[in-house]
């Protein structure tokens, strides 16, 4: 029969991570994984707006890419409304439909 105390002086059987403890180790890797929201230069904005303005007015679907501080989104519909005092648009999908901020938006295609 072998010795109960290994090399470390815990029984083996013993280790075991609390629930509280888990949960911080988690945090503390997806907080390592966090991400800085890119920057959007002016040109770059106008294309953009180009295809949001085109898309409402030929009434096509467009992909909008959306920032994320872990993983970008993206979401495909039609834009269907602005919001200009709220800087936000409409976009419809799936029988769906969402405003998004314009702050939210970091690239556009059709």
């Amino acid at each position: 029969m072998g010795k109960k105390l290994e090399g470390n002086g815990l029984y083996e059987s013993s280790r075991m991570i609390l629930p509280e403890h888990k949960e911080a180790i988690q945090r503390q890797l997806r907080e390592i994984n966090r991400r800085v929201k890119p920057v959007i230069d002016d040109q770059q904005w106008e294309l953009m707006l180009l295809d949001i303005v085109d898309s409402r007015a030929a009434d096509k679907e467009v992909t909008l890419v959306l920032f994320d501080p872990f993983e970008d989104k993206e979401l495909r519909g039609k834009v269907t409304k602005f919001d200009m005092q709220l800087q936000r648009l409409r976009i419809d999908y799936d029988d769906e439909w969402d405003w998004i901020k314009w702050d939210d938006i970091i690239s556009v295609y059709t």
